[in-house]
C-alpha cells in the first residue's frame, strides 16, 4: 500500500516546501514598510503593492485591497486585483464576462447561443491543456480515492495549481467515489470551474448522492451558474416513475425559488400522487325467482304480473394499487409537494391543491410546458 509520504513525494514538486531566504527577507521588509504607513495613505499602500508584486509576494493583493477600502474607485488598484468596470460597477474578470453575456463552456468564454449550439451538436471541446497538466490531474484524482485520509487531504491542497480545463474529466469521476470528503471536494471544484459542461453531473449529484451535505453543495454550485435553464431538468424529474426523484425534484424547485415551479408542481398533483384509483371485482352467482304477482284488471279477466327478484351470493374484492414503494412514500411525496408550494407561494394551504391552484391563477403565476 502506498504511504502518505510516498504519494506526497509523487505529487508535490521538488522544493515546494523550501522557502528561499531572499523571499523570507522580502516578507519581513513588507511587514516593516506596512507598519510605517498611515492607514489612510492610499498612494503609499498602492506603491507598497507594486513593490510586493515586483518581489513576487502574494501579499501585494493585501496592499491593493487596502487601497480599495480607502478609495473604492481607485482604478489602478482595482485593475491590479483583476476588476473591470461594467455598467458603472466594479466586477472581477469572470463576473464581467458574464455581465457582458458570455458563458464559460468547454473551458472557453463564448456567447450563450454559441455554447448551446456546440453542446447540441456535440462539438464542445475542452481548452487546450498540456500533457503534464493531464497527468498531474490524473495523479491527484487517484490520490483522492485513496483510503488514507492524510493522502486525500494532501492531494486536495494541490488541486488549485491546475487549470480548470485539466480538472473537469478526472474530478468528475470522483462524484462516484466512496469517500464523502472526496465527493464533496469534487462538487466544489466542478462548481468553481463555472463551465456549463459540468451542469448535468452536478444536477444528477444534487438529486441522487447518498449524503445530504454533498447534495446540498451540488445544488449550491448549480445556483452559482445563474442559469435559468437548470429549472427544466428538475421539472422533468417531477414526472419520473421514481418517488425518490419526484421528492428531490420538488425540494430543488422550491430551493430555486423560480415561480415556474408552482405550475409544474400543480400539474404533477393533478395527475395523482403515487397510486391508482380504487377498483373492485365481484366473484359469485345470482339466481332469479318470482316473489309475487301484481294483479291487473282487464276488461274480461284478471292478469297476474310477476314481480321478479334476484338472489346474489359470492364475494366482492375492493382494492387500490399503491405501487411498489408503499403508502409511506405517497405521504412523503404529498408532504414534499405541499412544502414546495408553501415555499414558492408564501401561503400554507396544506395539501389543498385546489386552493393553491386558485391562488396561482389569481396571482398570475406563469404557465410552463415541460420540455
Amino acid at each position: 500500500m502506498r504511504t502518505a509520504i510516498a504519494l506526497l513525494a509523487l505529487l508535490v514538486p521538488a522544493g515546494i516546501l523550501a522557502q528561499p531566504l531572499s523571499l523570507k527577507g522580502a516578507v519581513q521588509e513588507y511587514s516593516r514598510r506596512a507598519e510605517s504607513l498611515d492607514s489612510e495613505d492610499a498612494a503609499g499602500w498602492y506603491k507598497l503593492g507594486l513593490w510586493a508584486k515586483d518581489k513576487g509576494l502574494r501579499r501585494s493583493d493585501d496592499a491593493f485591497k487596502h487601497v480599495v477600502e480607502i478609495e473604492p474607485d481607485h482604478r489602478a488598484a482595482r485593475r491590479a486585483l483583476g476588476y473591470e468596470r461594467v455598467d458603472g460597477s466594479w466586477v472581477v474578470g469572470d463576473e464581467a464576462k458574464r455581465k457582458k453575456g458570455f458563458v464559460l463552456a468547454g473551458g472557453r468564454w463564448m456567447l450563450r447561443a454559441e455554447a448551446d449550439r456546440l453542446m447540441r451538436e456535440g462539438l464542445m471541446k475542452q481548452a487546450t491543456v498540456t500533457k503534464a497538466h493531464r497527468q498531474r490531474a490524473k495523479e491527484i484524482a487517484e490520490a483522492l480515492r485513496d483510503d488514507d485520509k492524510d493522502v486525500r487531504n494532501a492531494a486536495a491542497e494541490l488541486i488549485g495549481e491546475l487549470p480548470s480545463a485539466a480538472l473537469v474529466r478526472p474530478i468528475k469521476r470522483l462524484l462516484h467515489c466512496r469517500h464523502v470528503d472526496s465527493r464533496l471536494l469534487a462538487v466544489k471544484t466542478l462548481g468553481r470551474t463555472a463551465d456549463r459542461v459540468v451542469l448535468p453531473w452536478l444536477i444528477h449529484t444534487s438529486m441522487f448522492d447518498a449524503n445530504e451535505k454533498v447534495r446540498a453543495y451540488a445544488f449550491r454550485s448549480i445556483k452559482g451558474f445563474r442559469d435559468k435553464d437548470v429549472f427544466f431538468p428538475y421539472a422533468r424529474a417531477l414526472f419520473s416513475k421514481s418517488p425518490v426523484s419526484r421528492i428531490q425534484a420538488a425540494k430543488a424547485l422550491a430551493a430555486l425559488g423560480d415561480d415556474r415551479g408552482v405550475d409544474v408542481i400543480l400539474q404533477r398533483v393533478s395527475i395523482g400522487i403515487g397510486a391508482a384509483g380504487r377498483a373492485n371485482i365481484s366473484v359469485g352467482k345470482q339466481s332469479s325467482y318470482i316473489q309475487d304477482f301484481d294483479v291487473e284488471i282487464a276488461q274480461a279477466a284478471a292478469i297476474g304480473d310477476p314481480i321478479v327478484q334476484t338472489i346474489r351470493e359470492g364475494i366482492i374484492l375492493d382494492y387500490k394499487i399503491l405501487g411498489g414503494y408503499g403508502e409511506s412514500w405517497i405521504v412523503r411525496e404529498a408532504n414534499a409537494y405541499g412544502a414546495a408550494l408553501q415555499g414558492l407561494t408564501g401561503r400554507d394551504y396544506g395539501k389543498s391543491w385546489a386552493k393553491y391552484k386558485d391562488f396561482a391563477k389569481e396571482q398570475g403565476y406563469p404557465k410552463v410546458r415541460v420540455r
